[in-house]
């Protein structure tokens, strides 16, 4: 009896000691890390942060900028981040999750279409260059990654020009791209919003290929809103209420994009002037996804197989949140 004793003791103590040294999961105490390129994709997270959504919704947050796609779905994947805004990379994150499989899911689609256009191949001002076939043997800036280098790959072949080959493809954050055209670092630049802008405000460039992208798809889905599977895995209520924060700041934004377009202040290289003539994206969450989208996506991921960056097509139904 008192060997019993002593045992139940002895396992007391012992189950004290690890629920002391466990870490608890607060909900309350952890901070969501939101990653964002400074792109007008990221308005809906502009949006929540500036009226305080996520505050309203109890939860903490720590906004992280990045300066290239592929860096996004890196802190994705190595679990640095939580969520994205829908600046994140739609191709990237299909890759990555094809080789990390169940490490995210997409719960936003981001981008343009014939009304919304969002992305254009522009030259500076008094350039020689009147075409997209006139870049052949010259430069042209793009986005950093394998997306965008897969997109001008794509765009460059409809012109019979083979990229880094006959176009030398230059990779330059987002906040490079302006100053690269006018430098002339660059003799040519596929530009995504806010740049366009910026370059047609200061009469920097012009466009001599108005939204290039909707070659591959209309509409074009380049933006994905991103959230860690771990993440949702480990703290699920948490990731509930913050994706009903994003979801009601796409809804806002949708619903009176004149008003909420000023959020893009401080985010973006954008000035008051110039955001009030910026184009608005098309941004749907995931419970407005609809079979169009799906198959304008499907389009998009097709050119990944077409230039062999993946063996195994993607296949963006199982990456959609549910």
């Amino acid at each position: 009896m008192k060997k019993t004793y002593v045992a139940t003791v002895a396992v007391i103590v012992v189950l004290v000691g690890i629920l002391i040294a466990s870490p608890k999961v607060n909900q309350q105490d952890y901070v969501v890390k939101i990653a964002n390129l400074p792109i007008v994709e990221g308005l809906p997270l502009y949006i929540a942060l500036d009226k305080g959504y996520f505050k309203d919704a109890g939860i903490k947050t720590e906004y992280i900028r990045f300066d290239a796609p592929n860096q996004i779905i890196d802190a994705v994947i190595s679990g640095k981040v939580d969520m994205v805004s829908p600046s994140g990379a739609m191709g990237i994150s299909a890759i990555a999750e094809s080789k990390n499989p169940g490490s995210l899911k997409i719960y936003a689609a981001a981008g343009s279409n014939l009304d919304n256009r969002m992305n254009g191949m522009y030259v500076k001002t008094g350039s020689s260059i009147l075409k997209p076939g006139d870049v052949k043997g010259l430069k042209l800036g793009i986005l950093p990654g394998i997306q965008w280098r897969t997109i001008a790959t794509e765009i460059l072949s409809k012109e019979g020009l083979v990229a880094n080959k006959d176009v030398t493809l230059v990779e330059l954050a987002p906040g490079l791209h302006v100053s690269a055209l006018e430098s002339g670092q660059v003799d040519a630049l596929l530009a995504l919003e806010p740049a366009p802008t910026v370059i047609k405000g200061k009469d920097i460039g012009r466009e001599i290929l108005p939204s290039p992208t909707l070659q591959i798809s209309n509409p074009f889905y380049a933006g994905a809103g991103i959230i860690n599977a771990k993440f949702m895995e480990t703290h699920p209520e948490l990731a509930k209420k913050a994706l009903e924060v994003m979801d009601r700041a796409i809804a806002d934004m949708n619903a009176n994009p004149e008003e909420y377009r000023k959020h893009l202040k401080g985010y973006t290289a954008l000035t008051d002037e110039l955001i009030e003539s910026v184009p608005m994206p098309i941004i749907k969450s995931w419970k407005n996804i609809q079979d169009s989208d799906i198959q304008a996506i499907q389009k998009f991921y097709e050119i990944f197989s077409k230039h062999k960056v993946v063996e195994t097509p993607l296949d963006f139904k199982t990456l959609l949140y549910k």
